[in-house]
């Protein structure tokens, strides 16, 4: 495998990892505004309080659960990728 296609795959790895980061963010973000919400319609205020928070923690979990997988493939990805620069240069 050539130096550059290795080097694409290095940036995927980051972008992986910083995609993680990001989803952290927005999963924070998303248990917050929904954990905040409010609604005027009758007998429907009443259902939502309910659920309120039971819908801010799976929000929440569903962001670090996406965020780790992505993280992982990032990871994986970067390891691989020393793996084979490793392997190339004592191949010379």
């Amino acid at each position: 495998m050539d130096e550059r296609t290795l080097g694409l795959l290095d940036t995927l790895g980051r972008a992986l990892l910083w995609g993680a980061v990001a989803v952290v963010g927005l999963a924070v973000i998303s248990a917050v505004a929904i954990a905040g919400s409010e609604t005027t319609i009758p007998g429907l205020d009443e259902i939502q309080r309910e659920n309120r928070g039971v819908v801010s923690v799976i929000a929440l979990g569903s962001g670090i659960t996406g965020a780790g997988l992505l993280a992982g493939l990032g990871a994986i990805v970067r390891l691989l990728v020393e793996g084979r620069r490793d392997a190339q240069e004592q191949g010379k």
